[in-house]
Formats: structure tokens, sequence, C-alpha cells
């Protein structure tokens, strides 16, 4: 029998963790510093002055690799109608290139939102964007939702399928809430809004909501019912990237002693043997007195008969040592996360192979994101057709595609550039013939000694 110790232990649990990545990638996590300098220094961690937060190694590894939405990717499948309600800002210089490939520009929210999605799935390795529909301004919308806020069950027969899927938020009067959305029994699918105790609460517009079964509007045109919910990434694998995680809070603690010992051990320090400091018992009945650079400081000896004396010694740190320990452990911990690093490097540009690797890892992000941008596309098609289907009084409304046979297609960067290639294949000019040389008449020497 498996005994559950040999499956180890965690530090935090799976929404802890997640709670912790969210607040890293946000700059939001001084007190996770704080705790994580007192586990350390113990008491000397809150005398070292204020937290260095300059140096986050998740972060680091995110934005280099998160890059799949720096050039606006390429949608085959999308109406300009569509795109417009989605929302874009496209340059009408770039929609008639991609044009070219039989693509439009991805709609510019869904392009920010996207790669916003994508900081946090690398992060903390899952996350979520909400999908609904505005009645006021008549389109719908999106939001990502980190997974701190969210829980995901996988309960059906497909384990790539969530089944329930729970938004933790606040109700128009700030009241915490959870929205559920339950399709465990497809027939019978349920959406419900209720409080912390699970009683039936008001939503985010203030409204009660309790829509199960026919009432349950998020519908692919053939009746299938789907989640307002996109999961992207795996809920199931929380601590992926764990060494990551633990080595950026050490690495911001090394960071911030690193600081505290440049700045109070990094100069030469004096002693003093049989001296007093003149004004250091009371200065205007304070204790002490003020020191730096441009302070002279009077001594006094405390015996006449027996002179004191003063001594320096060098300074007890060397930050230049400390420092490129602390970028040593930095780069390490990127490496270890699959980034191609350059130890040795001093600074200018990264070289070829370092970029090759570099750009291979942001190649590696390309299918989850092409997994959740189709879906987004597919589902927003259908919350539109099925609020105009609802708000068309006559006529017959408008038609997006949301079935797989009319599938929409998503490519990035590097992709983009490909299908151009494919398009317009780069033509090399012939070469030009080569000039003959001129030849000159053969009494032309004649001609010009008869001219002169």
């Amino acid at each position: 029998m498996l005994s559950m110790r040999a499956k180890g232990f965690v530090k935090r649990s799976p929404q802890q963790e997640a709670a912790l990545r969210v607040q890293l990638l946000d700059g939001r996590h001084t007190a996770a510093i704080i705790e994580q300098m007192r586990a350390e220094l113990g008491t000397r961690g809150g005398t070292l002055g204020p937290v260095d937060l300059s140096r986050c190694a998740l972060v680091s590894y995110v934005e280099r690799r998160g890059r799949a939405y720096r050039v606006q990717p390429a949608v085959t499948g999308l109406s300009e109608v569509l795109a417009r309600a989605i929302g874009d800002a496209s340059a009408s210089s770039t929609v008639a290139r991609y044009a070219k490939i039989g693509a439009r520009p991805m709609p510019t929210v869904l392009q920010s939102i996207a790669g916003d999605a994508l900081r946090y799935r690398l992060g903390c390795n899952w996350v979520g964007v909400a999908l609904g529909w505005s009645a006021r301004s008549a389109r719908p919308f999106l939001q990502v939702i980190t997974p701190d806020d969210l829980e995901v069950t996988y309960a059906s027969d497909d384990p790539l399928t969530p089944t329930v899927i729970k938004w933790r938020r606040s109700n128009a009067v700030g009241e915490e809430i959870v929205d559920t959305s339950d399709l465990t029994d497809l027939d019978n699918p349920r959406y419900t809004c209720t409080d912390a105790h699970g009683k039936p609460a008001a939503n985010a517009l203030g409204e009660v909501e309790d829509l199960s079964g026919d009432a349950y509007w998020w519908r692919y045109a053939d009746g299938r019912p789907f989640h307002r919910i996109v999961i992207s990434g795996d809920p199931r694998q929380p601590y992926l990237g764990l060494p990551l995680v633990e080595g950026t809070l050490r690495l911001a603690t090394g960071y911030t002693t690193f600081w505290a010992g440049m700045r109070d051990a990094g100069f030469p320090s004096r002693h003093s043997i049989g001296l007093e400091l003149e004004g250091s018992d009371s200065v205007d009945g304070e204790e002490g007195q003020a020191s730096g650079p441009e302070v002279v400081h009077r001594w006094r000896h405390i015996n006449q008969d027996r002179p004191g004396t003063l001594q320096q010694f060098g300074p007890g740190y060397d930050p230049e040592v400390i420092g490129r320990a602390l970028r040593s452990y930095e780069l390490g911990l990127l490496a270890a996360s699959g980034l191609p690093v350059a130890f040795e490097a001093t600074g200018g540009d990264p070289t070829e192979a370092e970029s090759a690797e570099l750009n291979e890892a942001i190649q590696g992000t390309y299918a989850e994101c092409r997994g959740q941008d189709t879906l987004i596309l597919r589902r927003l098609a259908a919350i539109t057709n099925r609020a105009g289907e609802a708000a068309a009084a006559e006529g017959k409304p408008r038609r997006y595609p949301e079935i797989a046979e009319y599938g929409y297609g998503v490519l990035y960067r590097d992709e983009i550039a490909d299908a151009f290639d494919q398009v317009e294949p780069i033509k090399t000019p012939p070469a030009a013939p080569a000039a003959e040389p001129t030849k000159e008449p053969a009494n032309a020497g004649a001609k010009q000694a008869e001219s002169v």
C-alpha cells in the first residue's frame, strides 16, 4: 500500500502557492520577502533596512520566455465584424499585410488579455480567462483571472476538460462571492452565485442568478454547454517550477543583505581605546552623535595619565565578490529553469547560440497559446451569437463560426514570417552579365594623332 508520506510534503497549499506566485509577478511580495528574511536571519532580518525588490528571478524567467504576443498574432477564420466587437485597434497597414496570408491581426484587446494570461501561466502553471457579454455596450468582454481566485475540479471521462470551475471574487457591494459553473451533467448545466457560506448571493452586478438547465445560456449552436472561463495550463500541477520560486525569495533576501552590508560594512571601521567621543553622552537631551564623511569627531582621553589610541581596520565586507556570487546564483536559477544564460558574459548582445535557444524556449509556448486563443475565439463567437439571437427582434442575426469545421487558426512570431515566405518567396535577382571590355578601333591612335 502506498503511503501518503511517500508523496512528500509541501510548505504551502496549492492556493497559497498560487497566491505567492501571483504576488511575485504583480510586485506585491514585500511581506513574503520579510517572512523569508526572518526565516533565514532571525531577529537580524528586521534590522537590515528596507527589503530589496529590484531583482525577481521569476519575473525575469516569465519576461524572457513569454514573448509570443510581442508581435501581433495572425488569426485565420476571423471576420472583421467580430474582431471589432471583441475590440480591435490594429493598424490598417497590418490588416492589409496579414491579408496576404489569408489572415487578420488578432484583435488588440484579445492580444493584451492573452499576453497577460501567458505571464501567469508561465509563472503559476495555469490561469483562467473569463468571457462574458456586456448588455450596456452590446459586445463581448474578456478578463484574466489569476489562479489564486480559482478552484477547478476534473471529474469527467475527459481528463483535459474541467467539470466544475469556482471563481472567488467580490460583488457590487464588496461582499466576497463564489461563481460556480458546474457541467458534471451536460444535460443539466448549472451556474450559481453564493456567499462564503454557500447561500445564494448577488452576483458582480448585484443580481441574484441561478442559471440551471435551459436557463444556462453559455452554449454552442448545437446546444452543448461550455464554461464561461477558459482554463489554460494544468491546475493539477501547482508546484512545477518550485525551485525558481524558492530561489526568487532567497535572492531577494540576498540582495537585501548585500545592500545592507555595502551600506554598513563596506568601508573601514574605526575603534578607540581609552577615548570617548565628545557629545556621545548627550546632544540637546538626546544621546548619540550624527556621523558621516562630512562630520569631524572630537575625542577626549578618559584618563589623562594614560592617553588613548585610535585604530582603523579595513572593510569587513567585499560588495564586488558578494555581488558576483548573487549574480551567479540568479543566473543559475534561470539556467535550471531551461533558459539559456551566459555565465561569463559581462554585457552586450546575446550570442547566436543563446538567441537560438531562447527562441526555441519561446516557441515552446505556442501550442498552449494556440489552444487557449482558438478556444476563446470559438466561445466569444458563440456568446456573441447567443446574445444576438436573444436581442434580434426581427431578421436573421449575424452568425460567427464557432464549431470545429469552421475553426480558427493562430500563428505567432516566426510562424507568421514562415507563412509570408510561403506566399511571397524571396526571389534572388539574376546576376547582371559581366560587362565586355570596350574595344577601340585599330586606327584610333592614328585618328587621335590627326586631330592633334
